[in-house]
């Protein structure tokens, strides 16, 4: 069946981290604030040439505008020093980072001649502004604490790129210095519809012949449009089929549920919301899949015919046998739609 994913996150040396910090903050340190331009490194995917292609590097440029303007707003205290690669107790962001190919990081690093400590006490009192606070991280050998990290989010809406996060970690050097890693990190987002996964047997379901009474072997529903979810226009009638997949009788059918062009229309608008953008060559991990399905299908008053395969457990997804979606906000509220048409 078709499975959409999450990106997993890479964490390089942490051995705490939480969403909502592992320490508190200290009172502000002493020394004056230095915002100038450093020097930074740029690491990311390069995405394959394609002539429909062109959305994608725009909002690929765009997620990248986006990772630098987050290093913009990195304070570092005065006497701090550029370095032209990254200190060795920071190897990464310290936060970690998904594993995707869609990912761009944006690097700086800085010796700052102050301890670890007096550096957590600045960062503090000099929190990156616009930005939300959303997880610390501390590594350690034994008892000592090796390096500290704090994360910040951008939480405005983008259609160019998610996830975008600054992350700042500072590693002692010396009894006297620190050295300081800023990460400007984000996923671009690539417009041009995913692919379904390819074979498997489709499961042809239509208004007029009614639902399979199972879904036994399938992986998908017959090839549906390229560009979109579904046809343009709006449905006459709709049909909604639901199967248990491995609980209960397995791949039975649980449910139906006939719609009528009210309903049926209702449901196409809300599949017509659903993101199509995504990112690619995520290395991800998903909840337990138990195999049920649920199968949407539309007839319209010219002839044609889709239908949608919408997958209910793992990394829930949708496909029209052509292309399948994943975005998560969009496909939940689509989801629930769907469910509060089925009997109870």
């Amino acid at each position: 069946m078709s499975v959409r994913t999450a990106p997993a996150f890479l964490v390089v040396g942490a051995a705490c981290v939480a969403l909502t910090g592992c320490g508190s903050a200290s009172p502000r340190a002493p020394g004056s604030p230095s915002t100038a331009n450093q020097h930074q490194v740029t690491h990311g995917a390069t995405p394959t040439a394609s002539p429909t292609r062109a959305s994608a590097s725009t909002n690929r440029a765009r997620t990248l505008a986006e990772t630098r303007r987050l290093i913009d707003l990195v304070t570092v205290p005065a006497g701090a020093a550029r370095m032209a690669g990254a200190p060795t107790a920071l190897a990464g962001p310290v936060m970690g980072a998904p594993r995707s190919a869609s990912l761009i990081d944006t690097s700086r690093f800085w010796r700052v001649p102050m301890t670890m400590q007096q550096s957590q006490r600045w960062l503090a009192a000099h929190a990156p502004g616009g930005l939300s606070a959303t997880g610390s991280a501390s590594s350690t050998s034994g008892s000592v604490v090796t390096s500290v990290g704090s994360a910040y989010t951008d939480d405005r809406p983008s259609s160019d790129g998610q996830n975008a996060m600054l992350d700042i970690g500072i590693a002692p050097a010396g009894a006297s210095a620190s050295v300081w890693r800023a990460d400007g990190i984000a996923l671009w987002l690539d417009s041009t519809p995913a692919p379904a996964p390819a074979g498997g047997s489709r499961l042809a379901v239509t208004v007029a012949s009614g639902c399979p009474r199972s879904d036994r072997g399938a992986t998908d529903v017959t090839p549906g449009p390229s560009s979109s979810l579904l046809p343009a226009g709006s449905p006459t009638a709709g049909l909604i089929c639901s199967y248990n997949g491995l609980i209960g009788a397995a791949f039975a059918l649980r449910s139906r549920a006939r719609l009528d062009t009210t309903q049926a229309g209702r449901l196409a608008r809300s599949a017509a919301t659903i993101g199509l953008a995504h990112t690619n060559g995520d290395i991800t991990s998903c909840p337990m899949d138990d195999g049920s399905v649920t199968v949407v299908a539309f007839s319209y008053a010219d002839g044609a015919r889709a239908s949608l395969w919408l997958t209910e457990t793992g990394c829930r997804s949708i496909s029209n046998g052509t292309i399948d979606a994943g975005d998560y906000p969009s496909l939940s509220a689509f989801a629930t739609t769907v469910a509060g048409l089925l009997p109870r």
